[in-house]
């Protein structure tokens, strides 16, 4: 069975919930052997692994589903595994309720000679409510095996929502999802994390599309649009409301705790932008406690680099995070592009781009790394400029997102190896502000070694670094902490 035809299981749902297993001989030839399993309510998806003998190398059983109130699909003998949740599923099969339900395999028996024996299995799991996958939503297996620093967009919009392209006759149309899977790859990304608007109609085509690229992780995500704000929410298919103020949700805070019971990641997305006829809610208006709630923020997207290209000042999302790291939390700032066409090429997906140090190249993997701050973003919209960066003190090792624990004068040593920084300023800052003892105001080499200590006073503190090209910023770190 190749890799992509194998269930993506849940984290410690390794085992399937049912086994189910019989025969069928010359007697079934030319019929449908109906096999019926019992799926309990609170279930919101099922995976089934399918597998017959074939002794003489001749037997052919198709598989379908019903659901005891209704079919839901048919895959012949072309797919040995279907995923069936309650807003997406295998292509071949219908998207919709799943738990409490007496549901049946449909074996049609195509050819089975005289004489001759099979025996099927079919292994189910069952997922429920918060249930995260082991590896990634729509891939078994990871991508890539390995420890990298891993390169992708964590705000795309298509069709689905808000996102438009040029047709084939030129004309701008709701824009299909594979174009964004096209444009990413264009754009040297490892992984894509679509976020439509309020939406789970794109999981569906998600799932289709991953198994053809195999060489780029597409994260669900779902950008939540209310009139306090919007953010991203990363790693679950499942519904969240989003209409703030109705009984089901009545607020920020619940909204941010139900996204978390799903098992997903909560991001705050341009906290710092108008609120207007032109954006309703884009700016973070929600009360300041649910800051404390998020897991990361986006803090550089096309809109403040677009600014930064006419002149300005692109950091006023970096200023929101920095004020909520002066408080003592530890939220990740990650990027996105938030691209809604992407014929905008450079200037479009990719830009920024965010890079993630994770142990391979899954769902599970990149957001547990998000979520530890090993993040750093690049602003160029292209590979180049990377970071490598070391922190020790008191004979541990880390990196940025790790936190350490100093006393009064104890000192941390920063090793960083910046390739493609020749002729650009490295920016130290400490707690926000410029310290020129960790800055250079021009590196001398396409890819130079430089090793920093910093002694501190015993307090809470962080650390991070920039990439600058004058007063633009190209590129920059998440945090090394001390004493958080």
């Amino acid at each position: 069975m190749p890799a992509w035809d194998k269930v993506p299981l849940a984290v410690g749902h390794e085992k399937p919930d049912l086994v189910l297993t019989g025969t069928v001989d010359r007697s079934d030839y030319q019929s449908n052997v109906s096999v019926p399993f019992d799926v309990p309510s609170g279930v919101t998806r099922i995976g089934v692994e399918y597998e017959y003998t074939r002794p003489d190398g001749k037997t052919v059983i198709n598989l379908g589903l019903f659901d005891g109130k209704a079919f839901r699909g048919w895959s012949g003998s072309n797919k040995h595994t279907v995923v069936i949740d309650e807003n997406n599923a295998t292509p071949s099969y219908i998207a919709g309720p799943v738990g409490g339900r007496r549901w049946s395999l449909d074996l049609g028996v195509s050819f089975i000679g005289e004489g001759v024996t099979s025996r099927y299995t079919a292994k189910i799991w069952f997922w429920r409510q918060g249930e995260v996958p082991a590896a990634s939503t729509f891939s078994p297996e990871p991508l890539v095996k390995g420890t990298r620093w891993y390169r992708g967009d964590f705000h795309l919009h298509t069709g689905h929502s808000d996102g438009f392209c040029t047709s084939h006759r030129g004309r701008n149309v709701p824009c299909p999802l594979y174009r964004t899977a096209d444009a990413a790859l264009d754009a040297h990304l490892d992984f894509a994390a679509i976020t439509d608007h309020n939406n789970v109609a794109l999981y569906g085509t998600m799932r289709e599309l991953q198994p053809y690229y195999d060489d780029l992780l597409l994260i669900p995500g779902r950008e939540m649009t209310t009139e306090q704000g919007h953010a991203n929410i990363f790693g679950t298919t499942e519904y969240v409301d989003h209409r703030l103020g109705e009984r089901a949700m009545p607020d920020m805070a619940t909204m941010i705790e139900r996204s978390h019971a799903t098992g997903a990641l909560f991001s705050i997305n341009h906290p710092g932008s108008p609120t207007d006829y032109r954006c309703r809610g884009c700016g973070w208006s929600a009360p300041e406690a649910t800051y404390a709630m998020t897991d990361a923020i986006e803090v550089m997207n096309s809109g403040n680099l677009w600014k930064q290209l006419g002149g300005g000042d692109a950091g006023g999302d970096v200023t929101i995070w920095e004020k909520q790291l002066a408080t003592g939390r530890r939220i990740t700032a990650i990027g996105g592009s938030d691209n809604h066409d992407v014929t905008l090429g450079r200037l479009g997906v990719g830009f920024p781009a965010t890079l993630v140090l994770a142990s391979e190249l899954s769902e599970r993997a990149i957001l547990d790394a998000v979520k530890a701050g090993h993040v750093m973003i690049d602003m160029t919209g292209k590979p180049g400029i990377a970071f490598d960066l070391t922190a020790s003190a008191g004979g541990k090792d880390g990196t940025v997102g790790d936190s350490f624990a100093l006393d009064q004068g104890g000192e941390l040593a920063l090793k960083l190896t910046v390739t493609g920084g020749k002729g650009r300023k490295l920016v130290g800052l400490v707690d926000g502000r410029i310290e020129p003892a960790l800055s250079v105001d021009s590196l001398a080499q396409a890819r130079q070694d430089i090793a920093l200590r910093w002694a501190f006073d015993g307090g809470r503190h962080w650390v991070r670094f920039e990439l600058r090209d004058g007063e633009q910023r190209l590129f920059m770190t998440n945090p090394v902490y001390v004493n958080y």
